[in-house]
């Protein structure tokens, strides 16, 4: 008899994979990764967006007191050294962070992950649809909707930017997002 930590036991019932049984099994497994996808997506713009606004913040402050400080230093003859190399310094700080700016494309990364989470959402309603029809006991949704889903989350899948599983840890929150939205129990 062995005897597996929780954790441990976890671990292992994650890595396990059971295919679904029915329809409504997989159409339920399908929602729900859609709705993972979107929130993840929804969360990774957040913060790319917070990111950007943060690293343009800086920029403009950056070159705000740079400009002013070479400014001041062309006025007043007797400005020392020490501050002329402050000054230097804060203007090749300031042209680096914007040239990480142009770089890193924090908004234009964010779009995609929003766009992305946009579509996973519309999938999403969709398969919430046809699961409530096979709720009401009409039947469910026949192969040829199954198989445009499925299509539509593979094209979806291709062409979204890639989201790290440990990207978004804990609960998550969009405020601009509702209904993407998490909200997960405390464990007991």
């Amino acid at each position: 008899m062995t005897f597996l930590s929780p954790i441990a036991e976890q671990a292992e019932d994650c890595c396990e994979y059971h295919p679904p049984d029915d329809v409504r099994t997989l159409l339920l497994l399908w929602t729900k990764r859609a709705r993972e996808a979107q929130i993840r997506h929804y969360a990774m713009a957040d913060r790319l967006s917070a990111y950007g606004r943060r690293l343009g913040l800086a920029v403009i402050g950056m070159t705000a007191l740079t400009g002013t400080s070479s400014f001041l230093s062309l006025v007043t003859a007797a400005v020392s050294p020490e501050l002329r190399i402050v000054v230097g310094m804060a203007s090749m700080g300031a042209a680096v962070m914007a040239s990480l700016q142009t770089f890193l494309r924090y908004n234009e990364r964010a779009d995609l992950h929003r766009r992305a989470g946009a579509l996973y959402g519309a999938v999403r309603r969709r398969l919430e649809a046809m699961h409530a029809q096979g709720s009401s006991g009409e039947a469910v949704s026949n192969t040829c909707d199954m198989s445009a889903v499925r299509d539509e989350l593979d094209r979806i899948a291709q062409a979204a930017p890639h989201v790290s599983l440990n990207s978004s840890t804990g609960p998550i929150h969009s405020r601009r997002h509702p209904d993407a939205s998490e909200t997960r129990r405390p464990p007991a």
